[in-house]
């Protein structure tokens, strides 16, 4: 189920402030932003993908059942020159998580 993809960043973070969940029909996806710790970039993931699924974040599987979360947050809070984004799918949805703090959720396929 894992299809981990490492690459230069493409999200578009356009029109989100500081601390905001968000909603693009364009995209058909859900963003949000965290801070460079563990906790919240993993909460972040978790919490948005809850929302997009319509489920609580305790009946979601584990995430480290999917990726190496901690690994993860190394890789996007580290300092590079060039950004990073890591794509994963995780509940049935395309995860985005960016070096510039961001995560986007696409819907997954009806």
């Amino acid at each position: 189920m894992n299809d981990n993809t490492t690459e230069s960043d493409a999200t578009s973070a356009a029109g989100l402030g500081e601390d905001v969940v968000g909603y693009d029909p364009t995209a058909d996806a859900s963003y949000a932003r965290f801070g460079t710790d563990y906790t919240t970039a993993v909460m972040a993931i978790v919490e948005t993908v809850a929302a997009v699924t319509n489920r609580k974040t305790e009946d979601l599987s584990p995430l480290f059942a999917t990726v190496d979360p901690e690994a993860l947050v190394d890789l996007v809070a580290s300092n590079r020159d060039t950004p990073v984004e890591v794509t994963f799918s995780y509940e049935g949805c395309r995860v985005i998580v960016s070096s510039h703090g961001t995560v986007a959720v696409e819907s997954p396929d009806e």
